[in-house]
């Protein structure tokens, strides 16, 4: 019984030894790239904000005059999706300078619309009409890509040739020839920095004529890791 372990064991480690024997070298290598995209959207949040001595009133005044913000917008910019995001009703307080209670003096109602963009060289225009039509600021203003998918591909193909750059490089240092692909794996998701975010806090001060409006690029980063088959030349 016992030589009959000892051989079976004996054909577990040849075995063994024999497909380390077959088994082909392989080389990891990596390639990153990083890809800067002008961005196609812009999504701008537009403020109007308005005071009168009751909510009702503060709220009845915001609601025309964003009404017609919105109708003059859509109005030139047909193709703009606008649509609200935010409203509130806020009442003033003037403090006593002897101290005690405040005293509400009045109410400010603030409404946000959001918009989208798709035609950027609109918008300084854009910004023009809105002051024209009663905004009152321009609380966020945001750059994107429509679709980001052809970005994406262009940084995983770049960062695949870099890879196979790297492999073709090392393989002719180390006297190798390279053989197929045999693992691919990104080492983290597409990684995509969008352009700076604009922050203009009035239209009604003029020096924001001067502010420039030009978002910079998005950056798309991908990372991965290919291994390759190799045997000796």
């Amino acid at each position: 019984m016992r030589i009959v372990q000892v051989f079976s064991l004996l054909l577990t480690i040849a075995a063994g030894a024999a497909q380390s024997a077959m088994a082909p070298s392989t080389l990891v290598v990596h390639g990153e790239a990083t890809v800067a995209v002008a961005p196609d959207v812009a999504q701008i949040d537009i403020g109007v904000t308005t005071q009168a001595a009751s909510s009702d009133a503060a709220t009845e005044l915001n609601e025309k005059r964003t009404a017609e913000l919105v109708r003059q917008l859509k109005t030139v910019l047909r193709s703009t999706n606008v649509k609200t995001i935010n409203f509130s009703v806020n009442p003033n307080y003037r403090y006593p300078k002897e101290g005690g209670p405040p005293a509400i003096t009045g109410y400010t109602a603030t409404n946000t619309v959001r918009l989208e963009l798709a035609d950027l060289s609109l918008l300084r225009k854009l910004i023009e009409l809105a002051t024209r039509s009663g905004a009152t600021s321009i609380n966020r203003l945001q750059f994107a890509l429509r679709n980001e998918n052809a970005a994406r591909g262009q940084a995983l193909s770049e960062a695949a040739d870099q890879a196979r750059s790297s492999a073709q490089a090392l393989a002719a240092s180390l006297q190798l020839k390279l053989g197929r692909v045999v693992h691919v794996e990104e080492v983290q998701p597409v990684i995509i920095s969008p352009a700076r975010e604009i922050e203009i806090s009035s239209l009604k001060d003029e020096s924001n004529t001067s502010v420039s409006l030009s978002p910079g690029n998005i950056q798309i980063h991908a990372s991965i890791n290919v291994t390759y088959e190799t045997s000796e030349r």
